[in-house]
């Protein structure tokens, strides 16, 4: 027999290979089972303690008890209304009309909200009754002398927007004509006198200038027409005893006053670039008026000559005889 050749163990594992069992399969499979598990709880654990830091950093909001649950419809109705709300303040603002109350064939109540200087907020309403089949103002709460009557005639209905519209367009022309007068009163304060009608339609101006030419003091009454909508005089008044070419040129400067407001318009004619000149009324009252001599008012130092009374003196002469 010949030799046979022994092979190593490691040959010998290797050319017949590694055999496995089933339990070991079995074992494999759960210990992979198990690291998923794992995987999933630390995964949970992790979103535990994240959940918990928000709490940390955002505290819930306690819900009270008496708090009430809110659909998502009533929300955006809500909402709805209070952009709808938001537009009407805007119109408001933009048109200077708000309807306050409105019913079918029987009333309707205009609110006009007035946006000049003012210390106060000014609003000015009208109530239009609408039950006999006609449109008519029954109540209103407008500012003294103001003409609704002439606003009126010249609409066949007044429900429209445009005749709405005017009687606004008339009210801020109302304000700012007063505003006007105001302001040519305190221009020339003690120089001139001023007049008006209630709801400055009617002005006249009374004052005294002098020309260039001519060193004596004139008299001009000035009368401004205004119509309901207008804030510049519609036509003019002078009264003076100018003669006739001075006057027409006197006239032409006062076109000036359907250009600008009145009180620059009167600044720039009488009291800065024109040929006539208002008087200064204070200076001329300064000039006539008598300056009154000092009283004698005697020092009362008893120690001063100016203190001798006479009532002090006693009734004892040189006459008398001396007794001894």
């Amino acid at each position: 027999m010949g030799k046979q050749r022994q092979l190593k163990i490691p040959n010998l594992i290797r050319k017949q290979g590694v055999s496995v069992s089933d339990d070991c399969v079995e074992i494999q499979q759960r210990i992979k089972t198990l690291n998923e598990k794992l995987c999933g709880l630390q995964t949970q654990l992790f979103q535990i303690k994240r959940n918990s830091y928000k709490r940390t950093i955002f505290p819930s909001k306690s819900i009270s008890a008496n708090e009430v649950f809110s659909k998502p419809e009533n929300i955006v109705l809500s909402n709805s209304v209070a952009v709808m709300n938001r537009k009407l303040e805007l119109l408001t603002v933009l048109t200077g009309l708000e309807v306050q109350s409105y019913s079918k064939n029987d009333h309707c109540c205009i609110v006009f909200h007035m946006q000049h200087d003012s210390n106060n907020v000014v609003k000015h309403g009208l109530r239009i009754e609408m039950k006999s089949g006609g449109n008519e103002v029954t109540e209103s709460s407008l500012p003294v002398g103001f003409n609704l009557n002439e606003i009126i005639d010249d609409y066949d209905s007044i429900l429209k927007p445009e005749y709405l519209l005017s009687v606004h367009k008339a009210l801020i022309a109302y304000y700012d004509r007063l505003q006007q007068y105001e302001s040519l009163e305190r221009l020339i304060s003690i120089n001139g006198t001023l007049f008006k009608a209630l709801d400055g339609s009617h002005i006249e101006v009374t004052f005294y200038m002098h020309g260039d030419d001519d060193n004596r003091d004139i008299k001009v009454v000035l009368i401004l027409h205004y119509r309901v909508n207008d804030i510049r005089p519609k036509t003019y008044v002078i009264k003076t005893d100018l003669p006739e070419e001075l006057l027409e040129t006197l006239q032409q400067h006062c076109l000036l006053f359907r250009k600008k407001p009145l009180k620059n318009a009167f600044r720039h004619i009488f009291m800065d670039d024109g040929p006539w000149k208002l008087v200064n009324q204070m200076a001329i009252h300064k000039e006539h008026t008598a300056t009154r001599p000092k009283r004698f008012r005697p020092n009362r130092n008893p120690n001063n000559d100016d203190t001798f009374r006479p009532e002090e003196c006693s009734d004892q002469g040189e006459d008398e005889e001396y007794v001894e």
